[in-house]
């Protein structure tokens, strides 16, 4: 198959990908109300160093591919086919993440005055399932490019985010839900769906 499809395919994804967590982070904003932030300075910086190279790395590599086709990888064909399934169903996991999450979505970690626990649809049996489709996501970028920039790019930057975060993240939850929320940690999966439950 030519790499024109595939690189069809991963501009198709990203931009739905991107377009859907758009749409629901500008209704968000909409309805911010009084906000406490419970992120500090460090990891938002930590973000923008990551975050603008590896955007503007992908960004390259929509619009011009070969810029980067010294860090192409010699995967098999059928690597791409696994980007293109990974991709495709990051879609629908995305926006069922972000439905359910509706206002309360926000790129940076804080807690408002109308803030609810969102205990439905993934939620209902895992407490992050936005970084497990992240990683979806992201894997198919990496497969359907085949290229370590775009891999490394994004695995590296959101694996260091999410360990510096979580923490903070689920203190907060705690904080601001308490036992409610406690016995949400004890009935879920962290990133996959607890085994018996």
């Amino acid at each position: 198959m030519n790499d024109s499809f595939f690189h069809a395919v991963l501009v198709a994804v990203f931009l739905a990908f991107t377009a859907i967590r758009a749409y629901y982070y500008r209704k968000a904003t909409r309805q911010m109300g009084n906000v406490a932030y419970k992120e500090g300075r460090r990891l938002q910086v930590l973000r923008a160093l990551f975050g603008i190279p590896t955007i503007i790395a992908l960004l390259t590599y929509i619009v011009q591919p070969n810029a980067l086709a010294w860090a192409k990888l010699a995967l098999p064909e059928w690597t791409q086919w696994v980007g293109v399934a990974l991709g495709l169903a990051s879609l629908p996991l995305i926006w069922w993440v972000q439905w359910a999450l509706d206002v309360n979505f926000s790129v940076v970690l804080h807690v408002r005055d109308e803030h609810t626990l969102v205990t439905h649809g993934p939620y209902r049996w895992v407490r992050h399932p936005m970084y497990t489709v992240l990683y979806v996501w992201i894997v198919s970028l990496f497969l359907l490019s085949q290229n370590a920039v775009i891999g490394a790019g994004f695995l590296v930057p959101l694996t260091v985010i999410l360990i510096t975060r979580l923490k903070n993240e689920e203190a907060a939850m705690i904080e601001k839900f308490g036992e409610e929320y406690r016995q949400y940690m004890a009935q879920t999966g962290r990133f996959l769906p607890r085994l018996g439950v």
